[in-house]
């Protein structure tokens, strides 16, 4: 083990080396992403609708319900049945025998009716879930986009720091050699060079998270594309009552949840239906006998059953349904309560986000005065290194926040459209 301090040059050496590693990263992060082809966000919601697993699960969901409609109409349907045997007993001849019945259930006290009236509504609900399941994965793609979009700006502002930063190592090394300023501005801009780079590299990385993200939300892979349709511009928003009225109307999820309610009332009538009396009639033609030709009969029934008694069956599933309608009413008032809390929620982060946009352009205008003069006064040999290095971070620290600025609201406006169910009007 060396004992002895190292050398100046040899610490200047490892710099150098550590430099040049990690910019050798930066490359080969930058060469491996390869050309990203661009991508709007109108293009990135069109995949979403085609290939999102999410709005495939939800038509299968509406698809299924339609066809369960078809099942409860098939209760008062025509039906037919086709049966022949043949028997044979010792000491006599063989027989044979076949018949054709149809049935027809004539009445059974409103109850199909009433069943189908609840599979409307049960399709009705299925299709306002496949309304929210569309507002979920737009909000979705969204939230990815803009997330893309400001990761693709923050590396932007990497890779313009970097630059600024070799051109002031340069312009250190020129000052020192010509003996104007100290060794240390030539060893502070190379640090700061480095810090940099180790920026640009995260930078680099949470890019590549966000296009991931992007191809997530869409549904399929997507690889390395680039975002290119702007931040949302600050827009006039609608009043509070004006917005809750239009999420009362317009929400897939309260609008399901007041299908639900009703459906549950109907629930009610169709178990009080349990003991109904039911009439149906069927009819028979037959062929019997040992010999040929066999004789033939026919047969017509009408049937009326009327249930004496089922052990309070039907008084039980009646109790159940006004218990399950009880639960119906209570999601309502508690989705009335969400869509409130939702849409005043979502209109102040609209505010909050567009009232950050001026004073994050302001501050990076100050910023950028700020630097400009500090890059002067250290050019005219009255600034220090330090004043630069500080003026550089703010500089960059504020055009990021004003890019967190403009992601926060076009976020905020995806979310307020989603609260209201839909474009505010």
């Amino acid at each position: 083990m060396n004992i002895y301090p190292e050398s100046a040059p040899g610490k200047r050496s490892l710099r150098c080396i550590a430099a040049l590693l990690l910019l050798l990263l930066a490359v080969s992060i930058a060469e491996g992403a390869g050309e990203a082809r661009t991508l709007t966000l109108e293009e990135s919601i069109r995949l979403a609708g085609e290939h999102h697993p999410s709005l495939e699960e939800a038509r299968a969901t509406l698809d299924a319900q339609r066809a369960r409609l078809d099942q409860v109409k098939a209760g008062t349907a025509l039906t037919g049945s086709l049966s022949a045997s043949t028997t044979r007993n010792s000491g006599a001849d063989q027989s044979y025998s076949t018949s054709f019945t149809v049935t027809k259930l004539l009445s059974d006290s409103g109850k199909n009716a009433l069943e189908r009236r609840s599979q409307g509504l049960a399709i009705d609900t299925a299709s306002e879930s496949q309304r929210e399941a569309i507002l979920a994965v737009r909000k979705g793609v969204k939230d990815a986009y803009y997330t893309l979009l400001l990761n693709g700006l923050k590396r932007e502002q990497a890779a313009n720091a970097v630059r600024t930063y070799e051109k002031h190592l340069e312009k250190a090394k020129g000052f020192y050699e010509a003996g104007a300023k100290a060794k240390f501005d030539v060893t502070k801009a190379e640090v700061d060079l480095s810090n940099a780079r180790i920026a640009l590299v995260s930078a680099e990385a949470s890019l590549a998270t966000a296009r991931a993200g992007l191809s997530n939300a869409v549904g399929i892979q997507l690889g390395d594309v680039e975002a290119v349709s702007p931040f949302l511009a600050p827009r006039a928003l609608p009043d509070e009552p004006l917005a809750v009225e239009q999420a009362m109307a317009n929400r897939p999820d309260i609008r399901s949840a007041r299908l639900k309610s009703e459906s549950g009332k109907l629930s009610v009538a169709i178990a009080a239906k349990g003991n109904a009396a039911t009439v149906s009639l069927s009819g028979a033609a037959n062929l019997s006998g040992s010999e040929w030709p066999l004789d033939d009969s026919f047969r017509a029934t009408v049937t009326l059953s009327v249930p004496v008694f089922d052990g309070g069956l039907t008084d039980a599933r009646v109790s159940e349904a006004r218990y399950g309608a009880q639960g119906a009413d209570a999601a309502l008032r508690r989705v009335e309560q969400t869509v409130l809390y939702d849409v005043r929620s979502a209109l102040l982060s609209v505010r909050e986000a567009e009232a950050r946009i001026p004073v994050a352009e302001l501050l990076v205008r100050q910023a950028e005065e700020n630097l400009t003069l500090a890059e002067g006064r250290y050019e005219t040999g009255v600034g220090n290194v330090l004043e630069v290095a500080d003026a550089v971070l703010a500089f960059n620290s504020a055009k990021v926040s004003h890019y967190q600025a403009q992601h926060d609201y076009s976020a905020a406006l995806a979310k307020l459209e989603q609260s209201l169910g839909g474009e505010f009007e």
